[in-house]
């Protein structure tokens, strides 16, 4: 793809590269436009001084809408697993797949997310250790999410008292750890200058070639290929 550069005759080539499948760009999509309204949703219900709201029709109809969002938001694996399961397996392989150069990443994600210190950061398959973490807590909170959900919507008239305040913890614990997550994973997708191309590769799915070869290294050149390079580089320096 050419890009002509404006107000001049120049024009540089951009080679893009696919990331994610179209399925994939939808359901993500879908994932985040429900999370958002089970977040606050579930903010009302779980925050002390909002109680006043979540009583009376208001109460029932926040619910309501909470349940709704948690149907489409629990099919979403459901989907991806019927439609794509071999590129599911694929992507739960690498989420699952952490060696030292994921703590050498955490090590210098701050100096690099913050002053821009890209040299020390180790290189990444194609999706990095944070994007790996942000996968894995959203996996956990998922199912987690579905049994206590489940288990308070349709066992409480049956369920011990002490087994349902257990859940109720436990699903409220689970929503201030992704809720977390998600504010991070929306900054670095989103607002961070750095990395713009991550949104972007949710929109179209594909990333410049430029970009694979700064974030996702072993995606681009090969695990074996980009560890020596960046080994090499490192004792060159």
């Amino acid at each position: 793809m050419s890009v002509r550069l404006r107000g001049t005759d120049s024009a540089i080539q951009i080679r893009w590269i696919p990331k994610y499948t179209t399925l994939e760009r939808f359901l993500h999509w879908v994932h985040t436009a429900t999370f958002i309204p089970l977040a606050l949703t579930g903010f009302i219900l779980f925050a002390p001084f909002l109680q006043p709201v979540a009583q009376g029709e208001a109460g029932t109809q926040i619910r309501l809408i909470h349940r709704i969002a948690a149907i489409l938001f629990g099919g979403v694996p459901i989907i991806y697993a019927i439609l794509q399961p071999r590129r599911m397996l694929i992507n739960l392989r690498e989420f699952l797949s952490f060696t030292k150069y994921d703590v050498l990443w955490v090590k210098n994600a701050v100096p690099y997310y913050v002053l821009g210190r890209h040299h020390d950061m180790p290189p990444q398959p194609r999706f990095n250790t944070g994007e790996r973490m942000t996968a894995l807590v959203m996996i956990l909170g998922t199912a987690t999410f579905g049994i206590t959900g489940l288990s308070m919507w349709f066992l409480k008239s049956i369920m011990p008292t002490v087994l349902y305040q257990l859940m109720v913890l436990v699903h409220d614990l689970m929503f201030i750890i992704t809720f977390a997550m998600f504010l991070i994973h929306f900054y670095l997708a989103v607002i961070h200058p750095m990395m713009w191309q991550s949104l972007v590769s949710m929109r179209y799915g594909v990333v410049s070639e430029s970009y694979a070869r700064e974030h996702h290294a072993m995606w681009y050149y090969g695990e074996k290929r980009a560890k020596e390079m960046w080994e090499r580089r490192h004792s060159e320096s």
